[in-house]
């Protein structure tokens, strides 16, 4: 058994100290540009990348660890002969950056134990167990380290397997079939998500009526040059707007067709859903959720557990600004426009308009219940991309200190 690499592999006997954090291919492009010039230290790196030091470390380790990399002295760091070869050539980057990966004795076993192990498993489910399987195995990290540390290699992973999928100038996906997930602007739930790598712009959200109006198949009759990206920068710079839902030909197709496609666009981008979802959706399959949502003679009622919180947006507002963000009823990107239907702020019956006639959530007498099957939905891939659930871990995990912290 020791004379053969791969079944030492396999049986994951061989322990290492190294499995890579970092699970944004732009960042790491950004990265790897920054350093073109020539050596950098981690500090002046930081405010180039907009991330904190302790992220710029982990994205120097990850191009370290493909042999790109390498110390330069005094908190510095510079590219090697690959890793410049890697900057200086676009159309030769997803080449390059698939053999780096392929070569590592870690991504090595995590790919014989897809096939010997996960065969039956779709894309990309299968990478990420094998990633789950190979770093469990091989290290010595505390589980949900480990758990952490396989998610981030499974992201770069699925650009290793697809690189044409990718536009190697920047990182980002390139439009695939999936459309509808293609749109300009950073959803709400990547860019919460990015707040771990220590972006410092402040996070505004709406509920405006434009969603209602997409939600209920009325896109066609708004401005599209009004609402074309997921995401706004404000006009100072200091922060981003979401709210809106991005209109192109495809989503207002799938705005028609309504079904699975439509809730995860519609969770994805607008805050308010995301946080109300993700909260009535319970954590585990076959556990009870402890949020939910009533209708009666008093009106629509948020609780948590047998608490109320009071009426939904209002309630909402409260807990996004546990969590750091900042609840505006106004559309920055549009103000001093003239102010028509769809840039107000919509309110609550409109909000379980949007949740009933999209599906998302059904009425069980005096109560709004997530609909079946829409749990499984958000852990359903969308191409080869993560899961909208994994995509929301983050936030998952914000909201459940923040109900805690509820006064």
């Amino acid at each position: 058994m020791a004379s053969d690499p791969d079944n030492r592999q396999l049986d994951l006997t061989e322990s290492i100290t190294e499995v890579p954090q970092a699970s944004s291919l732009s960042l790491f492009i950004a990265l790897m540009e920054a350093l073109r010039g020539g050596e950098r230290d981690f500090s002046g790196l930081a405010p180039m990348l907009e991330v904190d030091e302790r992220t710029v470390r982990y994205y120097a380790d990850f191009g370290r660890w493909l042999t790109w990399l390498r110390p330069a002295g005094d908190g510095k760091v510079a590219l090697t002969a690959e890793g410049l070869a890697f900057v200086e050539s676009i159309p030769a980057r997803g080449r390059l950056f698939s053999s780096a990966l392929f070569s590592r004795p870690l991504v090595q076993t995590v790919q014989q134990l897809k096939r010997d192990q996960f065969a039956d498993l779709t894309e990309p489910a299968a990478t990420r167990r094998a990633c789950e399987r190979a770093v469990e195995g091989m290290t010595t990290l505390s589980e949900a380290t480990a758990a952490r540390r396989a998610s981030s290699l499974a992201s770069m992973l699925r650009w290793a397997y697809h690189p044409r999928r990718v536009d190697w100038s920047t990182g980002q996906p390139e439009p695939q079939e999936r459309a509808p997930f293609d749109f300009r602007g950073q959803s709400f739930l990547t860019a919460f998500a990015a707040r771990q790598y220590g972006r410092s712009r402040q996070i505004y959200i709406g509920f405006p009526h434009q969603v209602v109006t997409f939600a209920t198949g009325q896109g066609d009759t708004l401005q599209a040059e009004h609402w074309v990206r997921a995401s706004y920068d404000t006009s100072d710079g200091s922060a981003r707007w979401y709210g809106s839902i991005p209109i192109n030909p495809s989503t207002l197709a799938v705005a028609r067709r309504g079904g699975p496609d439509l809730r995860r666009l519609l969770v994805g981008c607008n805050p308010y859903l995301s946080i109300l979802v993700i909260m009535m959706v319970a954590q585990k399959p076959g556990l009870p959720s402890r949020v939910s949502l009533t209708r009666d003679m008093y009106g629509l009622r948020l609780w948590y557990r047998d608490r109320e919180l009071g009426s939904p947006l209002a309630a909402l507002a409260t807990i996004a600004g546990h969590i750091d963000l900042i609840p505006i009823d106004r559309v920055p990107h549009l103000s001093g426009r003239h102010v028509r239907d769809d840039l107000r702020a919509a309110n609550d019956e409109e909000l379980a308009q949007v949740l009933t006639t999209t599906g998302i959530v059904r009425s069980v007498d005096t109560s709004l219940v997530i609909a079946p099957g829409v749990a499984s939905e958000l852990r359903l891939p969308v191409g080869d991309g993560p899961t909208l659930w994994e995509r929301a871990e983050p936030l998952r995990e914000a909201l459940q200190e923040a109900l805690l912290r509820l006064p």
